[in-house]
């Protein structure tokens, strides 16, 4: 009976270790179903600066789009997903899906994850260059350095979403988080 007793707790044990480890995370915040989220969706609906005002999204800035390949428009600001903490985004938008995935990606992934570049002399497209950086602490210890402040980006119909995160699941899932929004608010 007492080994039985042992072995149910032991069971147990294992099993609230193993829930607690699946548990799901909040979509804003990246929780850990972000890393399922896609990076490239296309979508019949064309996307305009409208639509992210419309769920909060308080602009800060307009940037001049000369030198961006076949973008429109590109807007900077912060939302505030559920009432947390402000985060940044950076938003640009193309005609079209195909030129969203043709013409910006390059300039996406120049910026972006743990290789993107920070200073002006090192993009090709350098609007907005102090406003993807953040400076502090990084990975790997030191502080007062610049650091990319947009992990990750997604495109989605015509935009091109650049997501304040600690890594490429945080952001992926705050971009989907606004665009998951704006379409319960719009539809």
């Amino acid at each position: 009976m007492t080994r039985a007793l042992l072995t149910l707790s032991t069971l147990a044990a294992i099993l609230a270790v193993f829930a607690v480890a699946c548990g799901s995370g909040s979509g804003s915040d990246g929780g850990s179903n972000a890393d399922l989220l896609p990076k490239v969706t296309a979508s019949d609906r064309i996307f305009t600066e409208d639509d992210f005002l419309a769920v909060g999204l308080k602009k800060s800035k307009t940037y001049d789009v000369t030198g961006l390949t076949g973008a429109t428009s590109a807007i900077y600001g912060f939302w505030k997903p559920d009432g947390t903490e402000p985060v940044d985004y950076e938003i640009r938008f193309y005609p079209s899906h195909q030129e969203a995935v043709s013409s910006g990606t390059f300039f996406a992934d120049e910026v972006t994850g743990p290789d993107g570049a920070v200073a002006e002399d090192d993009v090709t497209w350098n609007e907005g260059t102090r406003d993807r950086r953040t400076s502090g602490f990084t990975f790997g210890g030191g502080g007062g350095s610049l650091a990319v402040k947009y992990a990750d980006y997604i495109i989605h119909s015509n935009v091109i979403m650049l997501c304040q995160g600690r890594d490429s699941v945080q952001s992926l899932g705050r971009c989907w988080a606004m665009i998951d929004e704006i379409v319960d608010t719009s539809g």
